[in-house]
């Protein structure tokens, strides 16, 4: 037996060891300093990513709608607005060329074909002949499917004939709040929240519209996107309910229930035992949309200075025990109207604006020039064509009112425009008779105004007069609005 020699094992404990180090090596301090300023560089990088998406496109509107239900129109201004449309077809050209807005497209119209969206104007009737915007607008805001009439029907909305994939733009800044399918109805439709707008009832004092635009073939935008007045938003098409490609544009008050508000539901339909069709040619819950919408063309093509005042213009209401009181929409009122009495003001109001109309608008208005190629800002006399004032009419009624200047301007220099009241019979008529405001705009081309907005006491004896100096050399038409009379064209003469 052998016995082996067993070695003791190590013994095994703690080594002594500092537990504090009295001096940091160099790279250790270099190290501590990488490791803390990576940490601050991610909390930084966290910061800018989320600011970022807070203040960009639509990040910090969709994190009110979130976390408040709303969007905040705080950062959103009022800029003006334009037309859902720049250019459609000539139809009569694009013809010549073998189109046809049923099966081509707006990519296959020739650029010569085209031409800016013709002016609506509330006297808008649909014609087969000598009324170019018969091809274009085929129905009017509250028309009918019969003759497409303004006021004859119950269609919210004004159907703009176009060919399908026209671009469709934003009418003014604001808010994308829905971008649906309503395969029934409206079809591919967006509607845009567009805050701070002049009141149409009243142009000084701020509302929130809601805009819509319908029977869509694209949609560019999405839910909390901030927009641009002209930016594009989709293209047109035919999608839902619709017989044609067409714009089905909109515009909805804010004290809409929904949107887009529509005067009727199917329950309404079976309860009457009526079509939709013979709802609209009939006019059924007019009143209802008349209180719910706004015609859309007129304030798009408007271009609205901005408001004055920031809260709603005192509405009269009427109360539950018949009386009225004058409220103002920046305080809520402490009576709540139902839908009934709404309706009831909304038509007493329509009344009241009817009965105190001072001004028709035509569709175009022939206005006379001056004869003469000299600017009438050099003449020391008015020109042998501009009569003398003629006495005041005892008519105080406005037919429509005359514009006055030289057939051309030259670059660089003011023109004088001259605007002259007129009854049925071609006399002069008081400023008193003036029950609004007219705002000078140009149709056509690019002009500013001296002044650009008239009130009756502008009118002496019947005649105002306004400075105009055109920008760039196109051709300016002058528009009045909100009655949509247009001068006629003044083209450039020279330096």
């Amino acid at each position: 037996m052998h016995l082996t020699k067993i070695k003791s094992a190590k013994k095994v404990g703690f080594a002594k060891k500092r537990l504090r180090i009295k001096k940091d090596a160099p790279r250790q301090t270099i190290a501590y300093m990488k490791q803390k300023s990576s940490f601050l560089i991610a909390v930084l990088s966290l910061v800018a990513f989320i600011t970022g998406n807070m203040v960009g496109e639509h990040g910090w509107y969709a994190f009110w709608k979130a976390t408040l239900g709303q969007y905040d129109d705080s950062l959103i201004t009022y800029t003006g607005t334009v037309t859902p449309i720049a250019y459609v077809p000539n139809y009569s050209k694009w013809a010549t060329y073998g189109g046809t807005p049923q099966d081509d497209t707006y990519r296959q119209v020739p650029q010569d074909a085209l031409v800016p969206l013709p002016v609506y104007n509330e006297n808008y009737e649909k014609t087969k002949s000598a009324n170019d915007n018969a091809d274009v607008y085929s129905v009017a805001y509250m028309g009918d499917y019969k003759g497409g009439i303004e006021g004859k029907g119950s269609h919210p909305g004004v159907d703009i004939r176009i060919p399908e994939g026209t671009p469709i733009r934003s009418i003014a800044n604001g808010i994308v709040e829905s971008v649906k399918n309503d395969a029934n109805g409206f079809g591919l439709y967006i509607v845009i929240r567009n805050p701070h707008m002049p009141d149409p009832a009243n142009p000084e004092y701020e509302t929130v519209l809601h805009s819509v635009y319908a029977h869509l073939s694209s949609q560019l935008v999405a839910v909390g996107d901030v927009v641009q007045k002209g930016q594009q938003i989709g293209l047109s098409g035919r999608t839902g309910d619709a017989t044609g490609p067409h714009l089905h544009f909109q515009i909805d008050r804010d004290s809409a229930p929904w949107h887009p508000y529509w005067p009727f539901s199917g329950d309404d339909l079976r309860q009457a035992n009526i079509t939709m069709m013979t709802a609209i040619n009939t006019g059924f819950h007019q009143e209802q949309a008349y209180a719910n919408t706004v015609n859309p063309v007129l304030i798009s093509q408007t271009d609205y200075p901005p408001a004055k005042y920031k809260q709603s213009a005192p509405t009269t209401v009427v109360l539950n025990n018949g009386q009225t009181a004058s409220v103002s929409h920046a305080a809520a009122p402490t009576v709540k109207l139902t839908l009934a009495q709404l309706t009831a003001q909304r038509m007493a109001q329509r009344k009241t604006e009817t009965k105190n109309i001072v001004v028709a608008a035509a569709p175009i208005v022939k206005t006379q020039v001056v004869a003469s190629d000299t600017p009438v800002s050099n003449l020391t006399t008015p020109a042998p064509v501009i009569n003398t004032p003629a006495p005041v009419s005892a008519l105080k009624t406005i037919s429509t009112i005359n514009i006055e200047t030289s057939p051309r301007y030259t670059s660089r220099k003011w023109q004088t425009v001259r605007l002259t009241l007129l009854d049925a019979d071609g006399q002069n008529v008081s400023g008193d008779a003036l029950s609004q405001k007219i705002y000078m705009r140009t149709a056509y081309g690019d002009a500013e105004f001296n002044p650009s907005v008239l009130n009756g006491s502008d009118f002496k004896n019947g005649v105002a007069t306004v400075q105009m100096l055109p920008r760039g050399r196109r051709t300016v038409v002058i528009q009045l609005q909100p009655l949509n009379i247009m001068s006629s064209p003044i083209q450039f003469g020279g330096e």
